[in-house]
This record gives structure tokens, sequence and C-alpha cells, in this order.
């Protein structure tokens, strides 16, 4: 009876043990989509207490979530002033950009290998639908990340998906600056379809030079948008 009663105990510890994560992973998709969709900007100071109450829970799974945030350079804790949504330099943003630039095109190559007929009418649905929010960088933006994130999962390499998530979450500000006008959001759309098309051909090379080139496009907007270096997804 005891060895039950143990055997129970573990079980109970281990369940809620799951629950705390599930609600933890879910607090801090929720924080993390506050910053993709601009409710949260680059230094904006989080006020824990109101999130708890915005999200129906305790500041303390809202800590944590905070923590692992902090952990993929999403948000940083600043001594004596609390946690604050994170700023990078334009510098810093650039070179992010070559880096995210270089895995997008592997994901790429790997993609247009991998991509059945209906990954392609998927992604085409995807686009089409950003056609629909071209106007309103606030619509526009999510389902851009949404896009992406579904062109890179096609590689079927779950190290190369975790780097180019880790990388693009330190850009949302500077993504979101390279797609502010109308004109930028047509012409990232347009590229979407010119990828797409290179993935429902197989054809490697070329998806791996496109889904390159529009990142380095998007980083020439963003600099042009943010006044750095360069001409300016």
């Amino acid at each position: 009876m005891a060895e039950h009663r143990d055997a129970m105990n573990a079980l109970q510890q281990r369940v809620a043990e799951r629950q705390s994560t599930s609600l933890l992973q879910l607090i801090a998709t929720e924080l993390e989509q506050m910053i993709i969709n601009g409710a949260l900007k680059g230094g904006d100071r989080i006020n824990e207490s109101a999130l708890a109450l915005q999200l129906g829970t305790s500041r303390g799974p809202v800590r944590e979530a905070l923590r692992q945030l902090e952990y993929s350079r999403l948000v940083e804790f600043r001594t004596n002033r609390g946690m604050f949504v994170r700023e990078i330099s334009v510098d810093e943003a650039a070179q992010l950009y070559d880096i995210r630039a270089a895995l997008f095109g592997l994901a790429g190559r790997l993609a247009a290998v991998n991509a059945t007929p209906a990954d392609v009418e998927a992604l085409r649905a995807k686009v089409t639908r950003l056609d629909q929010a071209v106007p309103a960088v606030d619509d526009y933006y999510p389902g851009n990340v949404d896009l992406h994130r579904a062109l890179v999962g096609l590689s079927g390499n779950p190290r190369l998906i975790d780097l180019y998530d880790d990388v693009s979450k330190e850009l949302h500000l500077f993504r979101r600056h390279g797609l502010e006008t109308e004109t930028a959001r047509t012409t990232s759309n347009c590229q979407h379809g010119e990828i797409i098309d290179s993935l429902a051909a197989g054809d490697a090379d070329l998806a791996e030079r496109l889904m390159t080139a529009h990142i380095r496009s998007g980083k020439e907007r963003m600099l042009s948008a943010v006044g750095g270096p360069g001409t300016g997804s």
C-alpha cells in the first residue's frame, strides 16, 4: 500500500510539473506574440503584474516565462529597473540578418527536396492570405513570420529550425521596420511567390538563391528605413 501511495505521489508530481511547463510555454508564446504583433516594442518595460492580470495567472509563471525569453534574448533584465523588451543596435541587426540569410538559404535547398505538393499548396494559401494583409503591417507581419517558419520547417532539420528561430526572434523590431511601407510588403510577398515556385519545381539551387536574396533584400529595406548603412523581410 505504501509503495502504491509513493507511486501515485510521484505520478502526481510529474503531472504537476508537466502542467507547469505547459503553462510557462503558453505564457512565453503569448509574450512573444505580443512582441511580433507590436503590442510590446523594443525598449518597453514589461509590467509583470499587468501581464499576469491580462493573461489570467499569477506573477510567478509570468516571471518564469520572462526568464525563458531572456535566455532566447527577446527580453533583458536591467538592474533595479526590471525586465525590458531587448533592443539591439543597427550594426548588430545587420550582422544577424547576414546569419539569417545563410540559414534561410540552406533551409530553401533542403525544402526543395522535401516539399510535397500538399506542402506547396499550403504555402500558396499563406501567400494568398498575405496578399490580403498587405495594406496593414500589423496584419502582414505576423503572417510573414508564420510563412517563414513554415518554409524553414520544410528543411526537416531540427537544429537548423532552432537556430533560425533564435536569430529571427532577436530581429522582430528590425524586421517590422523593413516592412513598414505597403510597397515593401508587396515586394516581400512577390518574392515569397517566386520562392514557392522554386520549391514546387524541386529546384534546390534556385530555392537557395531566392531565399538567401529574400533576407538580404529585407536587410537593405531595414537599413534604409532606420537610416543605417546600405540602400535599404
